[in-house]
């Protein structure tokens, strides 16, 4: 079978398991059904994903045929079943989490001139606000705890139209600039377009930025944009590109040890203007505008690995946060001053930040799942469809008000992630000294 039909049938797969999806309605009661699916998908994803990366040698008779008649190429196949799932999902309520109406929420606050640093949703200086919308809202007595630009692109969706499926329409832009910024990417590295499947088909992505409507496919967007603009020596772009990542989610920030190192100073130079920029509509906030992420960098907690590890081993709450912290920090240093690029550079240090963050909600996974189709990494590939798994919970949450979540939930996340990356990795090296026993033996060989 060639590869533009496995590609094809691959793909009407992974539409079919987004299409069911999107018609289970409350995807709380309905956990069950969707991991079904969701595992459906990500079985033809990983499937495709090995068609793009590994591409076999073309017979006789798909060259004879290709002469013969004109092929659409894999990139137009994997860019339509892309656009496909998305469409299937953009019209679907969000009922997998919340915080979309959070985002709506703020953003009516900014469209208003109101500061949401200042204010709780809960509190009655906002009344005239208070209305369905505070209902959908967890954590109302906690202030924002979003960054200014993930505020500002709030407040534009909203002055459109507050609703879920303007602000996952709203993503559509975004992400095909990611995309172009992918394949720039791509094809400096002499790398086929059609690997931007690693990223496009991922069932994760679809179904949180477009299922979910989270804001992390926009930081994706950003960061690859910044990414992009630093590998094609536009320093300044790089920088602008770089604050708007930084402030749609403060993670980036793991990124300014490696760019030290380079001596990115016009791309630093740049961003710490660009950010300071961005504060500006919020200044009156002062301190207040950290109070919401302090609060949830103290308290929250969701599928972690090693924090419940330490928690297990008698550490505090506060001591098991400044443990992983630390282990953070110097997992951060060592991959700045090791890596080889920039895109790798990221990759590592996003994959120990979800190792050692206390807090592991899917859609973290999807500034990670962009730089796949540039490092294909097999542990990654199956951990972005293991952590699906922390849904399991959600219909006895959804009827009782308590999260109980079975233990092997995490053990099956987090150890197959390891058994993977740890099988992939003795595969490589196997094959590795097998490559070096042949160049050894053809070197020696008597002519």
């Amino acid at each position: 079978m060639n590869r533009h039909v496995s590609l094809a049938l691959l793909g009407l797969l992974v539409l079919g398991s987004t299409a069911a999806i999107s018609a289970l309605g409350d995807l709380r009661v309905r956990a069950g059904a969707l991991l079904g699916l969701w595992a459906l998908a990500h079985a033809a994803y990983l499937a495709a994903a090995w068609v793009v990366t590994h591409p076999a040698g073309r017979s006789a008779e798909d060259v004879s045929r290709a002469v013969a008649s004109p092929r659409i190429k894999p990139l137009w196949i994997v860019l339509g079943v892309a656009l496909l799932a998305r469409l299937f999902l953009i019209p679907s309520q969000p009922t997998l989490s919340e915080d979309v109406y959070r985002y709506l929420w703020d953003g009516r606050l900014v469209a208003q001139g109101v500061n949401p640093y200042l204010h709780t949703p809960d509190d009655p200086a906002l009344a005239p606000f208070h209305d369905r919308l505070l209902a959908r809202i967890n954590h109302r007595g906690v202030p924002t705890i979003y960054p200014p630009a993930a505020e500002l692109i709030f407040g534009a969706v909203a002055r459109i139209e507050p609703s879920p499926r303007a602000f996952k329409l709203a993503m559509l832009p975004f992400e095909a600039a990611l995309w172009i910024a992918l394949l720039f990417l791509l094809r400096r590295r002499g790398l086929a377009d059609e690997r931007l499947l690693l990223f496009a088909w991922n069932p994760l992505v679809v179904i949180e930025s477009y299922g979910s409507g989270h804001l992390d496919l926009i930081l994706a967007a950003f960061l690859t944009l910044a990414l992009a603009m630093s590998e094609a020596k536009r320093a300044a772009s790089a920088g602008v590109a770089f604050a708007v990542a930084l402030l749609t989610k403060y993670t980036p920030l793991l990124l300014v040890p490696y760019l030290v190192r380079k001596r990115a100073a016009v791309l630093l130079g740049v961003a710490a203007v660009g950010s300071a920029l961005l504060y500006l509509p919020f200044a009156d906030a002062g301190a207040s505008i950290w109070k919401g992420l302090a609060t949830y960098a103290a308290h929250w907690e969701f599928n972690g690995s090693l924090y419940p590890i330490l928690r297990a081993a008698g550490a505090t709450e506060k001591s098991s946060r400044l443990i992983l912290a630390a282990l953070l920090a110097a997992a951060a240093l060592t991959i700045s001053l090791r890596a080889r690029s920039a895109t790798g550079a990221t990759l590592g240090l996003y994959t120990a930040y979800l190792i050692a963050s206390p807090t592991v909600y899917p859609w973290y996974l999807v500034p990670l799942v962009a730089l796949l189709p540039l490092h294909p990494n097999a542990g990654l590939l199956a951990f972005s469809g293991l952590v699906a798994l922390s849904y399991a919970p959600l219909p006895i949450y959804h009827a009782t008000g308590a999260w109980t979540e079975p233990a092997w939930v995490r053990w099956v996340e987090y150890g197959g992630f390891a058994a993977v990356a740890a099988a992939a990795g003795w595969i490589g090296r196997r094959g590795a000294a097998q490559a070096r026993r042949a160049a050894w033996a053809s070197d020696t060989k008597p002519t």
